[in-house]
């Protein structure tokens, strides 16, 4: 089985992005992957199609937030003696927007189970991002183009 499940979806331009996730989907269904494999590969394709389809050009975006705090566990009970619902939270100042919302602090709360999806779809996205920089070095360095270290001489 393929290390990367993903294949080509995560690199895949807006409107090609479907076509390339059920091709992909297809190729996993054939070589006998997982039912696992195969949900990840679809929920983040969806994911990244609701992604692309929220920030069309000439849309303009109501705010924007820079996160200020690490991760942080609640438990919120609804009644005493109960055990509680689990959520992952953290704060956020919100840095763009109508003059009321620009600098409030805000408090982000997502339950266990959307905490642990969302990480995981940040998990692919990283490793993605270094794996395109690490295959981006190894072509400039076949080619010779690498950049100058400490002491060369730049002309």
């Amino acid at each position: 089985m393929n290390q990367d499940p993903y294949g080509d979806v995560l690199a895949a331009a807006p409107p090609v992005l479907a076509e390339t996730a059920t091709r992909r989907i297809h190729e996993l269904l054939e070589d006998g992957a997982d039912l696992d494999d195969v949900r990840q590969v679809a929920t983040t394709a969806v994911a990244l199609l609701n992604m692309h389809r929220r920030n069309r050009p000439g849309r303009k975006r109501a705010w924007l937030a820079k996160v200020t705090s690490f991760a942080f566990p609640r438990t919120f009970a609804t009644a005493w003696g109960d055990t509680g619902e689990h959520y992952v939270c953290f704060t956020a100042s919100i840095t763009k927007g109508g003059k009321q919302a620009v600098g409030r602090e805000i408090e982000l709360q997502l339950p266990v189970e959307d905490a642990e999806r969302l990480g995981q779809q940040m998990l692919r996205m990283v490793e993605f991002q270094r794996g395109q920089t690490a295959q981006t070095s190894l072509v400039d360095q076949a080619q010779g183009q690498t950049s100058p270290s400490k002491g060369d001489q730049v002309t």
